[in-house]
């Protein structure tokens, strides 16, 4: 599976199947703001997502729960 491929089986690809799609699995307008933003494209380099050092910042429901560099101020 290609980096994408793996990025979008966890999020668009699973709201789908799980039928939640209208509500989250993609960034759009009114829905659940979940989102990570991590140090370094993923697609260059996916298993960076697997070290807890390269997630800058974890948001659930536009809720800041990590925010190492300061970046969701």
């Amino acid at each position: 599976m290609t980096p994408m491929g793996a990025l979008r089986a966890g999020t668009a690809e699973a709201a789908e199947l799980l039928g939640v799609a209208h509500e989250t699995g993609t960034l759009e307008p009114g829905k659940r703001a979940d989102v990570v933003i991590a140090r370094g494209n993923p697609l260059d380099d996916i298993h960076a997502l697997g070290d807890p050092g390269n997630i800058l910042v974890v948001m659930k429901d536009g809720v800041v729960y990590k925010d190492a560099d300061g970046l969701a101020a």
